[in-house]
């Protein structure tokens, strides 16, 4: 899928017009894995909280037409039109972001903030990694959730929208990617 096809969709359903009461409701099924706070109950789950609501767009569009696939979220979201899938991204945008984990290897964490600053990762993900526009939210997800997106746009594994994430990640190591990762769980 190309940039221009989200771009039309984007157009032609304007995914800010949407109502997170509504959502809420329509996102029950979520929640078993998400929770009602959008925290991931296992690490390897993703934290939705405070995720960009074209983020959290796009990414169930492309689970729903196939384009994306883990965690049976095909599944999920198979039957969710448009209209449901902005709302329960409005939901999820709206509420507060996970919280940043303390502690942790300071070296890591520094090589991490390091390797961010040096490929310019906030030009998409912004400063602290809170996400912006269909750029998801990296700061408070579990490291083990991070490497293994990132070890699968490295692979091609998973691809991304435009394959900025997949070139992205060409060039990093494991040790790299454990470091972002680090990094980014710090972060709020």
């Amino acid at each position: 899928m190309t940039m221009a096809f989200f771009t039309i969709l984007l157009l032609s359903s304007n995914v800010f017009a949407a109502d997170p009461i509504l959502g809420k409701s329509k996102s029950q099924m979520c929640m078993s894995c998400h929770g009602e706070n959008g925290i991931g109950v296992k690490k390897d789950i993703p934290n939705i909280a405070a995720q960009p609501a074209l983020s959290i767009f796009y990414q169930l569009i492309q689970f729903r037409d196939g384009l994306r696939k883990g965690g049976n979220m095909e599944m999920f979201v198979k039957s969710l039109t448009n209209e449901d899938i902005k709302d329960i991204a409005a939901y999820f945008s709206q509420l507060p972001a996970p919280p940043a984990k303390s502690g942790g290897d300071v070296v890591k964490i520094a090589l991490g903030e390091k390797i961010a600053q040096q490929n310019y990762c906030n030009s998409c993900h912004a400063e602290k990694f809170q996400g912006q526009q269909q750029a998801p939210r990296l700061a408070g997800q579990s490291a083990e959730y991070f490497i293994k997106q990132l070890k699968d746009l490295r692979s091609a594994t998973r691809i991304d929208m435009d394959g900025t994430m997949g070139s992205a990640a060409k060039s990093l190591t494991d040790e790299e990617i454990e470091a972002l990762a680090a990094y980014a769980e710090t972060l709020k």
